[in-house]
C-alpha cells in the first residue's frame, strides 16, 4: 500500500499487501514495522499518525495490531511483552483451499493436514472437531462460522486432516462420495462389493444395480438422493457398502496415503448417511405428530388455549410436546393461523374472549362448535330467565323483556355475554359470516348452518337460542299456581296477599321449630330410588345427543380444569366433587322429591359454583354446568 496517497493507515490491510508482496506467511514484525516506517517518512508528514510512523512505527502499528488479535483478524506471536511475528488466516486457508481444488482434479489426492503442507495453523483459526460427536451438530447449527478452518478427528485411530468450515457439509460429502467412486473403479472393487451386497438386497436386485450406477456414473445426483431421501434403502445401501469398504480395506497390513483417503470418505459417508437418515426420520415424525395436533384441534370441544394444546396426546397416548418443540409448536400455530390463500381465512382461527384467553379454532369446525355453544347457552339461559320471570309473576309483576323484544335480546346477549363467553366473541366477531360465505361458495353449507342467517345477516340473539319471548313467558306462567291464570281469583289473590304484607309488616315473625324425625329405613330407600329415577329424567334433558354422564363429566372438566400437573388436576376434580357431595347431604334431608326439577338442579349449581373459592375458576360457564352433571350423576347411582 502506497502510505503517501493515504491520511490514515489500516493496519490489517498494510499487513496482507505486505506479506502478498513479499509471499510470507509469517510476518516478522520489525521488519514489517521497518517497512511502513520508509514509507511513512515519504508521506504527508502534517498528519500526525504519519509524523509517529517515521519517528516511532511501534506507538502506532502495536495498539492495532493488538486489537486486530482480539478480533481475529490475524494472530500474534510474542516473545516476552514483544510481537514477534504476525499471521494473516488468508494465508493458511489459501493454503488448504489450494489443496481442495488439486482434489476437484483429481479425486486420488488425500485429505491435507498440516504435516502433509508443512505448516502449523495458530489455535485461533482453527478448531478440533470429532466426527462421531461434533461433525453433525456443527452441521445443523445456524450460526457464523467462528474460525476458518476444521480439523476433522477421527475415532478409528485414522489421521486427521483439515478442511475449510465452510466446506462442511456439502462439499466435505461431495469429497467423501467421489473418493468412494473412485475406488469403486479400481479393478474388480465394483463387482466384488456389488455380489456382497446383494445377501442383503437379494429382492432388490434391480435397485441395487441402479443405486450401484448412480454412484458410478451422477456421483452428484447419489448426493442429492443420500440427502433428500425417505427411503429406507438409500440409508440401508450406504450403511452397508460403507461396512463392506471398510472391512476390505481393514485386511490390508500397510495401507498407503491413498487408501487412508478411502477409508476417511466411507466413514464420513457413513456418518452423513445416518444424519440424514435421522433427519429424514425426523421429518417422518414431525408430520404424524402436527397430523396428531390437527385431529386434536378438531376434536371436541373444538376450542383450545395454548397450554390446553400443550397437553396434547397422540393416538398412543404419549405427549405431543417433545415430537416437536415449543417453539415449532408456536411457529406452527403462527402459520396455520395467518398463513392463508388470497381470499380465504387461515385454516386456524383464533377468538379472544377477555382476560387475556385466546382460543385456537379450527375453520372447518366452527360451526360445530357454535352448534354445541348454542345447545349449552340454550339449556343455561332458559332456566335462568324462565325461573326469574316466574318469581317476578309470582309477585304480580312484570319486565320490559317480557313485552318487548329489543329488551329481551339485550336480556339474552348480556347473559350469553356473561355465561359463554366464547360464544358472545363468535357472535359479535364477522367469522361466522365469512366462513359461511367460504362454505357457500364451495357448495358446503346445509340447513342447519343457514338456520343461523336472515337474508345474509346473523339472526338475532332470540332466534339463534331457539327461545321466543312468547314462548319463554308462556313456560313461565306455566309453572305458576293454576288460579294465576284466571282473572278473578287472581285479582282476589293479589289483592289478598298485599293485605297480608301491611299487617305483617314490621312484626317479628315466630321461629318455626324443625322436628326430626327417624326414617324408616324402606322408606329411604324408596326414597333414594325416586331421586335417582327423577336425575336419570333430568339427564336425558340435560345430556348432549349420544354422550353419556361420564363422557360430558370429561369433557366439561377438560375445559374448566386447566391445571398443567395430573396430580392437581386430579385433586381440584375432587375438591369440586367433595363439596357438591357434601351439599347433597344436607340439602336432600329436607328436599321434595317433587320439586326436584331441571331448575332447582341449576340453582343448586348456581348456589355451589358462586361461592368465593370457585368464583376464581377460568371457564366458570363449564364449571357450574359440570356440577350440575355431577349432581345427576351421584343422585343417579
Amino acid at each position: 500500500m502506497d502510505l503517501a496517497m493515504v491520511h490514515d493507515i489500516d493496519v490489517p490491510q498494510v499487513l496482507r499487501a505486505f506479506a502478498n508482496r513479499n509471499k510470507l506467511a509469517a510476518v516478522d514484525y520489525r521488519t514489517f514495522a521497518q517497512a511502513v516506517q520508509r514509507q511513512s517518512r515519504q508521506a504527508d508528514q502534517t498528519s500526525p499518525v504519519f509524523r509517529d510512523l517515521a519517528v516511532n512505527p511501534d506507538v502506532v502499528l502495536v495498539p492495532r495490531l493488538l486489537k486486530a488479535a482480539q478480533e481475529k483478524k490475524l494472530s500474534l506471536e510474542m516473545v516476552g511483552n514483544e510481537i514477534s511475528k504476525i499471521f494473516l488466516p488468508e494465508f493458511f486457508n489459501s493454503v488448504f483451499m489450494q489443496e481442495y481444488k488439486r482434489m476437484d482434479e483429481n479425486p486420488e489426492v488425500p485429505f491435507p493436514d498440516e504435516d502433509s503442507l508443512n505448516v502449523i495453523v495458530p489455535s485461533e483459526w482453527i478448531q478440533a472437531v470429532s466426527l462421531e460427536t461434533d461433525l453433525t451438530l456443527l452441521t445443523e447449527a445456524v450460526q457464523e462460522r467462528q474460525v476458518p478452518l476444521y480439523r476433522l478427528v477421527f475415532s478409528e485411530g485414522l489421521r486427521a486432516f483439515v478442511i475449510p468450515s465452510s466446506f462442511v457439509p456439502n462439499k466435505l460429502t461431495e469429497y467423501a462420495v467421489l473418493k468412494v467412486r473412485q475406488y469403486l473403479r479400481r479393478g474388480g472393487n465394483k463387482e466384488y462389493l456389488y455380489n456382497k451386497l446383494l445377501y442383503a438386497f437379494g429382492t432388490k436386485e434391480q435397485i441395487l444395480k441402479d443405486a450401484f450406477s448412480l454412484v458410478m456414473t451422477r456421483p452428484y445426483d447419489a448426493i442429492e438422493e443420500l440427502k433428500k431421501s425417505s427411503s429406507d434403502f438409500t440409508f440401508s445401501f450406504w450403511a452397508y457398502l460403507s461396512s463392506h469398504l471398510k472391512k476390505d480395506l481393514d485386511k490390508k497390513t500397510d495401507m498407503s496415503p491413498e487408501d487412508t483417503s478411502i477409508y476417511q470418505a466411507i466413514v464420513i459417508c457413513e456418518i452423513f448417511s445416518n444424519w440424514y437418515k435421522g433427519k429424514a426420520q425426523r421429518i417422518i415424525d414431525l408430520e404424524i405428530a402436527y397430523k396428531a395436533l390437527e385431529t386434536n384441534l378438531r376434536k371436541p370441544p373444538y376450542y383450545f388455549s395454548f397450554d390446553e394444546i400443550l397437553d396434547f396426546k397422540d393416538a398412543k397416548g404419549g405427549p405431543l410436546l417433545g415430537k416437536f418443540s415449543r417453539e415449532e409448536l408456536e411457529a406452527w400455530l403462527k402459520e396455520a393461523t395467518t398463513g392463508a390463500k388470497a381470499g380465504l381465512l387461515p385454516e386456524y382461527l383464533i377468538v379472544a374472549t377477555g382476560k387475556g384467553r385466546r382460543s385456537y379454532i379450527a375453520k372447518d369446525r366452527l360451526f360445530q362448535l357454535v352448534l354445541r355453544l348454542i345447545g349449552e347457552a340454550r339449556v343455561d339461559i332458559k332456566a335462568r330467565v324462565i325461573t326469574q320471570w316466574k318469581q317476578v309473576l309470582e309477585d304480580f309483576g312484570s319486565l320490559p323483556a317480557m313485552d318487548d323484544d329489543k329488551a329481551y335480546r339485550r336480556v339474552l346477549s348480556a347473559l350469553v355475554e356473561e355465561r359463554l363467553p366464547l360464544l358472545d366473541a363468535l357472535l359479535k366477531d364477522r367469522l361466522l359470516s365469512f366462513v359461511r360465505d367460504e362454505l357457500s361458495k364451495g357448495g358446503q353449507t346445509s340447513t342447519e348452518i343457514d338456520r343461523f342467517f336472515n337474508h345474509g345477516e346473523l339472526s338475532p340473539i332470540d332466534e339463534l337460542l331457539d327461545m321466543p319471548r312468547k314462548t319463554m313467558t308462556v313456560d313461565a306462567k306455566m309453572l305458576l299456581p293454576f288460579w294465576y291464570s284466571i282473572p278473578i281469583l287472581r285479582a282476589i289473590a293479589r289483592l289478598f296477599l298485599k293485605k297480608k304484607v301491611k299487617t305483617t309488616k314490621g312484626k317479628k315473625q315466630p321461629e318455626k321449630k324443625a322436628s326430626e324425625e327417624s326414617t324408616p329405613p324402606s322408606a329411604a330407600k324408596d326414597r333414594k330410588q325416586d331421586f335417582a329415577k327423577a336425575a336419570k329424567e333430568i339427564a336425558n334433558r340435560l345430556l348432549p345427543s349420544g354422550m353419556s354422564m361420564e363422557e360430558y363429566l370429561r369433557e366439561l372438566e377438560g375445559r374448566w380444569n386447566t391445571m398443567l400437573s395430573n396430580d392437581a388436576k386430579k385433586n381440584l376434580t375432587e375438591d369440586v366433587n367433595s363439596l357438591v357431595r357434601d351439599y347433597l347431604r344436607r340439602t336432600l334431608r329436607t328436599m321434595k322429591v317433587s320439586s326436584f326439577n331441571l331448575e332447582r338442579v341449576k340453582g343448586m349449581a348456581s348456589n355451589l359454583a358462586n361461592t368465593p373459592t370457585l368464583l376464581k375458576m377460568k371457564n366458570h360457564a363449564a364449571l357450574e354446568l359440570y356440577i350440575e352433571v355431577y349432581i345427576l350423576r351421584t343422585l343417579s347411582k
